[in-house]
């Protein structure tokens, strides 16, 4: 049978072109590997810069468009390896995570590229638009047209933290480290801000999210910037309580949440090795039974936390 010069033409043209298309993958992850081989070795790679890291992970992001993060995993207990046979590295672990959070409608940064250097996983992920929640929350607003917009926007920005919140624990989603600093807000005018989720290695999903990861996820919130005022930290609360239909469970939940947040204070500020001990009870002090409202506990704090 005879094949017609037309197709066979075409179909040699699809094939030099998947050929170009390997060849130029294979140059992009030979690039990328030399590039992450370099950071490990002086921490300095061509086109790359070595950003704020843990001891358990070496982190760097890119100097030109399109901005992209590298994150270089590192051991941090023994018996790591033999929690990889069983869950897969970190690396995979992040990546799975994060693409669940994105199947179920929820904005985390999208993952590149993930793979092995000198034995160490490692994933590079797009960077997410906007800029840290935690900056965000951190400076003052300023305003640049009508005299209270920079306030509006603020209080707005905390409704929407709350209710994005609630939606993530509605879906059982429960976040290891939920701080702003690990949140990234983007404001749009017309749909208001939106919240990336970063650095998902440890996020679960339960059918049912259990009471005590509601609440811790809620005190590591309620831990950062002090300057937030407790009524700011109410407007966040009630957003969250809305969605979640929570409401009849505010007093107990506030409850917990301070209990917990002056639980984790006292913790740091033993552990703190540079800094004088804190009383932490004396920060957020225990409800009173005399209280009419149960939001009395929610005041503005003192963080030790390191972002």
């Amino acid at each position: 049978m005879r094949t017609n010069p037309a197709v066979r033409s075409a179909a040699q043209s699809i094939s030099d072109e998947a050929a170009r298309a390997a060849a130029s993958r294979a140059f992009y992850h030979l690039a990328i590997h030399e590039s992450l081989q370099l950071l490990l070795e002086s921490g300095q790679a061509p086109g790359w810069r070595r950003v704020r890291s843990s001891q358990s992970a070496l982190v760097a992001q890119t100097t030109t468009q399109p901005r992209s993060f590298a994150k270089i995993f590192f051991p941090r207990r023994w018996y790591e390896g033999i929690k990889t046979l069983f869950r897969g590295d970190r690396a995979y672990r992040s990546d799975r995570r994060t693409h669940a959070l994105r199947a179920a409608g929820f904005s985390a940064p999208a993952v590149v590229l993930r793979g092995r250097v000198r034995n160490l996983p490692f994933l590079i992920t797009a960077a997410a638009p906007g800029e840290s929640l935690a900056v965000y929350l951190d400076r003052e607003p300023v305003a640049g047209g009508p005299a209270r917009e920079p306030f509006d926007r603020r209080r707005e920005t905390l409704r929407a933290l709350g209710a994005e919140v609630g939606r993530l624990h509605q879906a059982g989603f429960f976040h290891t480290e939920l701080r702003t600093s690990n949140l990234q807000v983007d404001f749009h005018p017309a749909t208001g801000p939106r919240f990336w989720f970063l650095d998902n290695e440890g996020t679960r999903r339960f059918r049912h999210l259990p009471w005590r990861r509601r609440v811790k996820n809620l005190a590591q919130l309620n831990m950062d910037h002090p300057r937030l005022s407790r009524t700011d930290r109410m407007r966040f609360l009630v957003a969250y309580l809305e969605v979640t239909g929570l409401q009849a469970h505010r007093g107990h939940l506030v409850r917990q949440i301070g209990l917990r947040t002056r639980r984790r204070l006292w913790e740091n500020a033993r552990s703190a090795a540079d800094g004088p001990k804190r009383d932490a009870a004396a920060v957020v002090p225990h409800p009173s039974p005399e209280a009419r409202r149960s939001t009395e506990t929610l005041q503005a704090i003192q963080s030790v936390q390191r972002r």
